[in-house]
């Protein structure tokens, strides 16, 4: 399609379908359409990119690109896309692991359980400028393919000397390594009492063995995660996972009967508790 042609069919496109284009895209512009629009050169490519529209598939499935932190990342129906405020997750960590650094002897491990695309593993990977020993798992085989093809195309951002595995494991199921630091975004949403509250596109196009946890199982879920981390985790390791507003704080106590201390609920941007972290405490 030429482009004076592409550019009124597009605002005529927009105008024609604004309610339902704001309802499944939040946030959404003419300006962005035409940015996306750039992408797609043939007009087969171009006919697809509206016809997804029209469905309310996610702007990243349909380019299958979604950008985190500093890089872009490749993104199929396999893998959430990744959100910015588990950007703060990543600065966390990277702040942690930078400062623990400096006193260790040893390379500095973590583990990413549940990685997904694997947006938190290389994004945290890049923000440290000395070599780690990393692990990412997923319970997915579909998901992990995802995540491998981004470290082939992103392990030029990090250091040559460092190492990053992918396990296919539930949670740490199988895992025998001790680590300095563990991050995860888990499935947290109640498959039931919380459902409702999902926007209907996550609902519709997104994963939801990485969302969804049975009402029944959820917290017997999160005990035996928390298990498994306290095991992994090396004493005076870091502990920081995404979670539910409306469950963190009855996690919060629930890892406080485990060997952790300082544990505390971290707000995103929006002043919503989206985070809980916890420092493994010393035998002595």
């Amino acid at each position: 399609m030429e482009s004076h042609s592409l550019e009124k069919f597009t605002k005529k496109f927009y105008e024609d379908k604004r309610e339902f284009l704001e309802e499944n895209y939040p946030g959404i512009s003419l300006h962005r359409l035409m940015q996306e629009l750039q992408h797609y050169s043939e007009d087969e490519q171009q006919k697809r990119f509206f016809d997804s529209l029209e469905k309310g598939v996610p702007l990243e499935y349909i380019r299958s690109r979604a950008y985190f932190y500093r890089s872009e990342f490749i993104v199929n129906e396999n893998v959430l896309i990744p959100r910015n405020e588990t950007e703060i997750l990543v600065e966390r960590a990277a702040q942690f692991a930078n400062k623990l650094h400096r006193s260790l002897d040893e390379r500095l491990k973590f583990v990413d359980v549940g990685t997904g695309s694997g947006a938190i593993a290389l994004s945290l990977i890049q923000e440290l400028d000395f070599p780690v020993d990393a692990l990412a798992t997923d319970i997915s085989e579909d998901a992990l393919n995802v995540a491998k093809k981004n470290n082939f195309f992103l392990r030029f951002k990090y250091s040559k000397d460092s190492q990053l595995d992918f396990i296919q494991t539930d949670r740490l199921a199988g895992v025998t390594e001790k680590f300095h630091l563990i991050v995860s975004n888990p499935p947290y949403i109640k498959e039931e009492d919380d459902r409702h509250k999902v926007h209907g596109q996550v609902e519709s196009y997104e994963p939801h063995l990485a969302l969804y946890i049975k009402d029944a199982k959820y917290d017997q879920w999160f005990t035996d995660f928390f298990k498994q981390v306290d095991e992994a985790l090396l004493e005076e390791g870091l502990f920081f996972m995404e979670g539910h507003e409306d469950h963190l704080q009855g996690q919060k106590t629930l890892l406080e009967q485990f060997n952790f201390t300082d544990v505390e609920v971290i707000k995103d941007y929006t002043g919503r508790d989206r985070f809980l972290k916890g420092i493994k405490k010393c035998k002595n």
